[in-house]
């Protein structure tokens, strides 16, 4: 019987460092060759959607879809389009005003028209339009933010625009 008290020699010592390297190093290309099968990915969300029919909008800036696809829509008296919410100068998110009624560009200070139109800051461009349509079988808004208007905008003294009228056209813009 072995006394309790057993002393562990240098030899022993290095021994249970030798065998723990290698199991270190087996698990280790274990779990490697694992990770191998199984890649991480990343899924992109949908860039065509539905967003409800057009009377779930009443006339102004609807922010529903602006966290989870990042777009307005807004309605007028003439029919209603999507806004996607992303500054063109850098990226950003801006926010919307009610009081101002404009979006500000909370990082470097570009403001956008209800429009879309550039009132003023860096953004060298319009914000984007967003292609949408009635699908025929339930009535819903169709949004494909794949296809967006960019027009050339016009230097004024308020700022980057656009005539209205000529964004207004479809498939950007729904007469309902």
């Amino acid at each position: 019987m072995k006394d309790i008290d057993e002393t562990i020699t240098r030899r022993d010592f290095f021994s249970h460092v030798g065998w723990g390297g290698v199991a270190a190093t087996l698990g280790g290309s274990a779990f490697s060759f694992y990770r191998f099968y199984f890649p991480n990915v990343l899924y992109e969300t949908q860039k065509v959607f539905k967003i409800g029919k057009p009377s779930d909008y009443p006339e102004g800036l609807s922010e529903k879809w602006k966290k989870e696809r990042q777009i307005w829509v807004v309605r007028n008296e003439r029919g209603l389009y999507v806004m996607i919410s992303i500054c063109r100068h850098l990226g950003c998110t801006p926010n919307w005003f009610q009081d101002k009624q404009a979006f500000l560009c909370p990082c470097h200070g570009s403001i956008f028209s209800i429009e879309g139109n550039v009132l003023g800051g860096p953004s060298p461009r319009l914000l984007w339009r967003a292609a949408l349509k009635i699908d025929p079988t339930d009535g819903q808004i169709i949004v494909d933010f794949n296809h967006r208007q960019d027009p050339d905008p016009m230097s004024t003294e308020q700022g980057l625009r656009v005539d209205e009228a000529s964004r207004e056209v479809e498939p950007f813009f729904l007469k309902v």
